[in-house]
């Protein structure tokens, strides 16, 4: 019998610590079903201070709650217990040694307070776990069980539990936060946990700090009918830092008319100083530092006085943009983020102040953020309209191409028109993106962003790629046929880029960017969050598309400089050579690289203009290049390909490979 009992103690304590991540909870629920009389019932306590158990028992007409198991509350009375129709009834025991608070719930509807609540405890009687039970009785609990689980189905007389003494504070980190590799986080759903707790605590002064030892501090005062306004500033406690201490200013109109539901309702202030607590991917928080403010059973917004709170801290770097956010969500989705509407930021060297409308957690956050584009506006309208001609010039030029398809099917027209594709592409998804942004659709901004940078690496592909056949026309003279050679540069050219857009954005890259104005102006696009992306993505990925297109020009105009030495005048000569460069410029990308030179206006502006009008440019091209009808070219076409036929034979090559 011994084994057997011992054998479900055993089982029953390895199950609640399993179903708690391995430990026992801080608080504690004993549930079951009175089996008794039909006479009077009654309630007898017997609870003193210390910490060795609590005992729950059960008899025809008595319900008995005892034990050692408080800090400050004793309590020996006896207690009439409600009629009930029946000789079954359900009751539930609840013990939490944080609040020093033990309470009765009966017959689902009748609740006692039997213990506290007190002041917030750092030291307390958890961990209860079963010591032992009775045999089968005819009286007594039915279905006894603890947070759910049941230890006994059968009627026992008595249930004891025993206590252990441990730091409350620190089973109090463990249920709200989580653990994992280094990391700490708030548990899912466990936000509102501490202030729960508070709300029902007893102070005993106007106002009560607390602090946790996982870097949370906490304000609690009431809101008498006399108040006249509050400020809360976190104390130094157990982790002083370099910086003054944050504050929040709490107006006298924080109720503004609303009805009170109570006539003194507490106010919590929490200060947390744990930056990995409320986690956004894409975002740092202003020295760790994030405080919360709760009204006890009030929802407060649109307020007409603000609540302010104070951060301070050591001078920030210029491009460090500081914005002052509130911790929103969409709790059906399961997603938390910093939102900045309510709020608006006054910043100075040192000291940033948040006046907003409404209260939750609030944080400052810092971004890195490009120094401010002089002339933003001007800069702005002229790449709309470089953007809205490029977009009809590259669906005008495709156009041409399919209706003259069959006298211009070469390898080189052929990826003339998958760059213009790329190019209008790139058009089209500007001028959407600076359209749409402003919903600020997550969902729609999203998409918008992965297909701006989408259309933009196809277009520098394609420019490469542009360099790569003409050093194939001019320098491999023994070129020979390559198979699904299209094909081929179809995949580089567009299923490469899309290979990096999804990589970035499975790590969250994408999101609404913010573009400051000299004039503090600002306007928003979808577009990349991280620099270190855009460094590596775009930056990178275009230096590397230069440098070989750059290279691929040199060789090009030194191919076309040598071959026309000796056969045109110096005059035709040189107007070719220029008009070769300038076109080919347009074709490698070579006008991006201004991009290096935009920390002067002028560069900025050239920059602007030449590379919002490459689909014009490579428009132009198309129509002094392409073929005339009845002709076998354009006049300039044949000027500037004759230059190539005693170098390069390729399309000859390609023909005499497909015949053998």
């Amino acid at each position: 019998m011994c084994s057997v009992t011992l054998g479900r103690i055993c089982t029953f304590l390895l199950l609640v610590c399993f179903l708690n991540d391995g430990r026992c909870e801080r608080d504690f629920r004993f549930c079951g079903v009175r089996k008794h009389s039909n006479e009077t019932q009654k309630l007898q306590l017997n609870v003193t201070r210390g910490c060795r158990g609590l005992s729950i028992s059960s008899t025809a007409d008595t319900l008995f709650i005892g034990g050692e198991l408080t800090i400050s509350c004793v309590n020996t009375s006896s207690i009439s217990l409600p009629q009930v129709s029946g000789l079954e009834t359900p009751f539930c025991v609840y013990w939490d040694g944080f609040l020093d608070l033990l309470r009765l719930e009966y017959n689902t509807t009748r609740n006692f307070t039997l213990c506290g609540p007190s002041t917030p405890q750092t030291t307390c009687c958890t961990d209860l776990s079963l010591n032992k039970n009775s045999g089968s009785k005819d009286v007594g609990i039915l279905n006894g069980s603890v947070r759910g689980d049941i230890i006994e189905k059968n009627a026992q007389e008595f249930y004891i539990f025993r206590g252990e003494s441990n730091q409350c504070d620190n089973e109090v980190c463990e249920d709200l936060l989580n653990t994992r590799n280094g990391q700490t986080a708030m548990k899912s759903g466990r936000e509102d946990e501490l202030e729960r707790l508070l709300m029902q605590s007893k102070f005993t002064r106007d106002m009560q700090d607390f602090e946790l030892p996982c870097g949370i501090q906490a304000a609690v005062f009431k809101l008498g009918p006399d108040f006249k306004g509050n400020t809360v500033v976190r104390r130094e406690g157990r982790f002083p830092g370099i910086n003054k201490p944050p504050s929040v200013y709490i107006p006298p109109t924080l109720l503004g008319n609303k009805t009170r539901a109570r006539k003194t309702p507490k106010v919590v202030c929490l200060f947390y100083n744990n930056n990995s607590l409320f986690q956004d991917k894409n975002s740092v928080i202003l020295n760790g530092d994030v405080v919360g403010v709760t009204v006890e059973n009030e929802v407060i917004a649109d307020l007409v006085e603000p609540v302010v709170f104070t951060f301070f801290h050591k001078k920030q770097p210029e491009n460090m943009t500081r914005t002052c956010v509130f911790w929103d969500g969409l709790p059906h989705e399961g997603k938390m983020f910093w939102n900045e509407s309510g709020c608006k930021t006054l910043k100075s060297d040192t000291q940033t102040a948040c006046h907003c409308d409404h209260l939750t957690y609030f944080a400052v956050l810092l971004q890195i953020s490009n120094k401010p584009v002089h002339n933003l506006e001007a800069q702005t309208n002229i790449t709309y309209i470089g953007c809205g001609i490029s977009a009809l010039c590259c669906i005008l030029t495709i156009g041409l191409f399919l209706c003259q398809r069959k006298s211009t099917s070469n390898k080189s027209s052929l990826i003339h028109m998958n760059l213009a594709v790329a190019l209008l592409l790139l058009n089209v998804s500007f001028l959407l993106n600076m359209t749409l942004a402003s919903l600020c659709n997550e969902g729609v901004c999203l998409l918008l962003a992965l297909m701006l940078h989408y259309s933009l690496l196809c277009s520098f592909t394609w420019m490469a790629i542009e360099a790569y056949n003409v050093y194939r026309l001019l320098c491999k003279v023994l070129c020979t046929y390559t198979s699904q050679y299209m094909l081929k540069l179809c995949l580089v050219g567009f299923v490469l880029p899309a290979a990096f857009v999804c990589g970035f954005a499975s790590r969250g890259a994408y999101g609404l960017y913010r573009i400051t104005s000299s004039t503090g102006t600002e306007t928003t696009m979808c577009w990349i969050l991280h620099p270190l992306v855009h460094y590596i993505a775009n930056v990178g990925y275009f230096v590397v598309i230069f440098l070989f297109g750059t290279s691929m020009l040199v060789v090009t105009v030194v191919r076309i400089r040598h071959t026309e030495k000796h056969k045109c005048t110096p005059e035709r000569s040189s107007w070719k050579l220029v008009s070769s460069v300038l076109m080919l410029t347009c074709l490698f990308g070579t006008t991006w690289g201004l991009n290096f030179f935009s920390f002067t206006f002028t560069g900025q502006l050239l920059s602007t203009i030449l590379n919002s009008l490459q689909g014009f440019c490579l428009c132009v091209r198309y129509f002094l290049m392409r073929p005339k009808q009845g002709t076998t070219g354009s006049r300039l076409s044949k000027l500037w390909l004759g230059s190539l036929r005693n170098t390069s034979s390729s399309n000859a090559a390609e023909s005499k490979s497909r015949n053998s």
